[in-house]
Formats: structure tokens, C-alpha cells, sequence
């Protein structure tokens, strides 16, 4: 009879473990909510810029700071700014890195060609988004891989200290955090059916 007291004690009992884990699935949905809201809707914002859209501040003018000038302002990633740094930064990055794999393509990024690169980024940032709400995980990895990128731009190419990179670092890890709960989240229904 004592054993048996111990093993029940030990182990809860199927209505046990399903009182606690609505509970638990509450928390993880509500900072999974959390996580795609505050943090990464950012990448909203940086995609409505890159397509010239007027919202947000994206039609603000070009704070010379934002291109190595002397100012008095601030950078916002506003369009003017971020097309300035798909011209002159990112597009000689990213062409370095297909010359170095060998890949024969250049990408393009001046009002020439319609800012081609900044698009197609800013459509991986929409697509990665949307996916946060669809397919979490496959969404939160893509914006994983996206905000690596910049990391890896900003540290390899434009040579910036890792502390100059808080916000980059905190999109990394809540697009890392997404992933990973969501993961938690689809094998705990899986386990569950």
C-alpha cells in the first residue's frame, strides 16, 4: 500500500498532468505572442522601407550618419537610409560572398534596376513574418537565418564591435526563442494525441 502511495505521489495521474499543462501551453503561446509581436515586427518595418512604403517613419530624409557623414541625427532605417546601404554596403557584401563560392550573379541594388536586392530582402523579411503565424518554426528559422546574415555583415564587412549590434543580437535570439518553443510546443501536441 506504501509503495503504491509513493508511485501515485511520484507520478501524477493523467488529470494531474492535463490540469498543469493548459497552464503551461498558456505561458509558452502568450510569450510565443509576445516574441512575434514586440521584437519581430520589426521586420515588418525594415520590409515596408525597403519598398518605400510611407509608414512608420520610413519616408524620413537621409541622415548623413547613416552613411559614415558627419550629422547631428540619428539613423532610423528609414528608406532613404537603407537604400543608401543597399547600394554602397550590402550589395558589394553579398556580391563578395557569390564571387567567393564561386556563384556567378551580381546582385542589384540603384534606382537604376528599382533597387532589386533591397526587394528581394525585403520580401524574405515579409515571407519569414507571415510565416511566424503559419509555420513558426520554418518562419522563425528563415528570420534566423536573415538576421545571421546581418550579423555576419555587420562584423565581417563593415567591421562593427559585437556590442554596437544589441538590437541585431536581440532579434537573433528572439527569432531563436520562436523556434525553439514552437519546436517544444508541436511535440508536446504530438505527444498529447
Amino acid at each position: 500500500l506504501h509503495a503504491a502511495a509513493r508511485r501515485h505521489r511520484r507520478e501524477p495521474t493523467r488529470s494531474g498532468s492535463l490540469s498543469s499543462l493548459p497552464l503551461e501551453m498558456a505561458v509558452k503561446d502568450t510569450l510565443l505572442l509576445i516574441l512575434k509581436i514586440v521584437p519581430l515586427a520589426m521586420y515588418l518595418r525594415a520590409a515596408a522601407c525597403k519598398y518605400s512604403v510611407p509608414i512608420l517613419g520610413c519616408d524620413g530624409e537621409l541622415c548623413p550618419v547613416a552613411i559614415g557623414k558627419k550629422g547631428d541625427c540619428v539613423p532610423t532605417a528609414n528608406t532613404a537610409e537603407q537604400l543608401a546601404w543597399c547600394e554602397h554596403a550590402w550589395t558589394p557584401w553579398a556580391n563578395g560572398l557569390m564571387s567567393s563560392a564561386g556563384i556567378d550573379y551580381r546582385f542589384k541594388c540603384s534606382a537604376g534596376d528599382g533597387h532589386e536586392f533591397a526587394k528581394i530582402l525585403g520580401a524574405i523579411e515579409v515571407w519569414g513574418y507571415v510565416l511566424l503565424w503559419a509555420a513558426p518554426q520554418m518562419g522563425a528559422f528563415i528570420l534566423t537565418a536573415f538576421m545571421t546574415g546581418a550579423i555576419h555583415f555587420h562584423l565581417t564587412f563593415l567591421k562593427d564591435k559585437p556590442e554596437a549590434l544589441v538590437v541585431q543580437f536581440a532579434l537573433l535570439a528572439a527569432s531563436c526563442a520562436v523556434m525553439m518553443l514552437s519546436a517544444d510546443a508541436k511535440a508536446k501536441k504530438v505527444k498529447k494525441a
